[in-house]
């Protein structure tokens, strides 16, 4: 089976990287998979990438400059006419050349949608233009595959309908050739060691980094925070930080490419996003049982089941977080384990198999 991937290039985000490790893993059992660069040649997975095909049509047009849409159509329609399935990996430039360019040609076409439509409008403000593209788009195909339960009940929300039978959730998972290094144990009586993974921005919160330190604080149990990555409020973060005097406590480390040392280092991963998909950072610490204490952001939610409350808090604040981040304390070395358990239901072995049935199944139809 031919399987093409529509992007917009190969960076480091998450969507890039979920469309290499399911390509890959395809590829590995049978699959023919092509990834498709639309908007620019940039490929930053070179070295993980050995099985599937990469085909770039940046240069092909431009999408500023309509006079070229037309090549860059004809383009990607030749890749298209080839498949049994197009993917739109993302929204956007991605999602609407998938859907051109499958127009009329019978393909299976499905469109991969890796996080809250309503929350994300909501916080981002997306152009009336492309919502309205995007919506239009959503509405005309069948099959949409979602990260999460709680991405698919928002974009429900968003296109104001009831979710179709067709919709189908598969969250993401962990690169299984990715080593795990094993856990650092906690020096007693060293601060309990925090780390946040990801950008310094609005959507992130960082002001709950701070209100639970100063709320651990009051309860008197030390604790430290490693802030890995950057962002634009990284000045704004270190300045309150000095104002509430808990800069002793905050650590930035930059941006890293590998964050898995880190978390082996971590008694607690704060996660404070007003909304999530399905985090990889998460999957990637369950395996090693490093403990979670969250906001209520959307599909994170999920990977818990029935003790969510042990992970997830009601409220988004400092207290809240804090109190969560004690109580998991007295029981640790329980939760950790139950962590490296529930982690194997979100295996690559397991998705993937997930991923070839859904494939495969309506293939054989």
């Amino acid at each position: 089976m031919k399987i093409a991937i529509f992007l917009r290039d190969l960076g480091l985000g998450g969507v890039e990287r979920c469309a290499v490790l399911v390509g890959e893993a395809l590829a590995a059992r049978g699959f023919t998979v092509t990834l498709v660069l639309l908007g620019g040649n940039r490929n930053l997975w070179t070295s993980r990438i050995s099985q599937v095909q990469v085909v770039d049509l940046s240069s092909m047009w431009q999408p500023l400059k309509p006079w070229t849409w037309l090549a860059g159509w004809r383009a990607a329609r030749r890749v298209a006419r080839e498949q049994d399935v197009v993917i739109a990996g993302t929204f956007l430039l991605p999602l609407y050349m998938a859907y051109a360019a499958t127009l009329g040609l019978n393909k299976r076409v499905m469109a991969w949608v890796h996080g809250p439509f309503y929350e994300l409008d909501q916080f981002a403000k997306m152009n009336p233009v492309h919502r309205m593209a995007c919506q239009f788009v959503y509405r005309q195909l069948d099959e949409l595959l979602f990260v999460s339960n709680h991405a698919k009940d928002s974009m429900a929300r968003w296109l104001g309908c009831t979710a179709k039978p067709s919709w189908q959730v598969l969250p993401n998972f962990v690169d299984a050739a990715q080593a795990m290094p094993s856990a650092v144990p906690r020096a007693d009586p060293a601060p309990l060691r925090l780390v946040f993974i990801g950008r310094i921005a609005t959507e992130k919160q960082p002001h709950l980094w701070l209100d639970t330190l100063a709320a651990l604080n009051a309860k008197n149990v030390a604790a430290h925070l490693t802030v890995v990555g950057d962002g634009p409020l990284e000045t704004w973060l270190l300045a309150v930080a000095a104002e509430r005097r808990l800069s002793g406590q905050i650590t930035l480390v930059g941006r890293q490419d590998n964050v898995s040392d880190y978390l082996a280092s971590a008694d607690v991963l704060l996660l404070t996003s007003g909304f999530e998909g399905c985090p990889l950072v998460v999957l990637e610490s369950m395996p090693m049982g490093v403990l979670l204490a969250s906001t209520n952001a959307g599909g994170v939610y999920e990977l818990f089941a029935e003790r969510r409350d042990e992970f997830v808090v009601g409220e988004a604040s400092g207290a809240a977080l804090a109190d969560l981040i004690i109580a998991q304390q007295t029981h640790a070395a329980e939760l950790s384990e139950w962590l490296k358990q529930r982690a194997k239901c979100y295996s690559q072995d397991a998705l993937i198999d997930r991923w070839q049935a859904l494939l495969t199944d309506h293939h054989d139809a």
